[in-house]
């Protein structure tokens, strides 16, 4: 493996400075996520479906002031998974089977030892993946 020469110090240990962010930015009250932007993303998922982020922001003025890699984050997260890649592109669903999909995947999470700040998140073993497959998991809800 090759090493930054600026990421280590010149006994050839790792320089944890190198790491530590430049810029810290938190954000502010004006920009949190609000009950009625969760609301308006449910209804795009249940509209559009998942990987449709452009289409949700044209179709929803609520929407609208968030940019498309937040809307996936977002839903993600109402998810509990990491990554929506299992879900093919346009797949629709409403609260009731997003949060089903949540309770599924915080389910596997804890029992994997991947629940990470309330998501799914693989291991490099892939055992999240294998105990949904064990356990008859792995199949996502139909779309709608």
């Amino acid at each position: 493996a090759v090493t930054r020469p600026d990421a280590l110090n010149a006994d050839g240990s790792i320089n944890q400075m190198f790491f530590k962010p430049k810029k810290v930015v938190f954000e502010s009250a004006s920009k949190r996520w609000t009950d009625v932007e969760r609301a308006a993303l449910y209804a795009g998922l249940e509209a559009h479906g998942v990987g449709e982020w452009s289409t949700m922001k044209g179709a929803d003025k609520v929407l609208a002031d968030w940019d498309t890699l937040t809307l996936r984050v977002k839903a993600s997260r109402m998810m509990g998974t990491q990554s929506l890649a299992r879900y093919p592109k346009g797949w629709k669903a409403n609260k009731a089977t997003v949060d089903g999909e949540y309770a599924k995947h915080k389910r596997v999470g804890e029992a994997t030892g991947c629940w990470k700040s309330g998501t799914l998140v693989e291991d490099d073993h892939g055992s999240a993946g294998k105990y949904m497959a064990e356990h008859g998991l792995a199949e996502i809800p139909p779309s709608l």
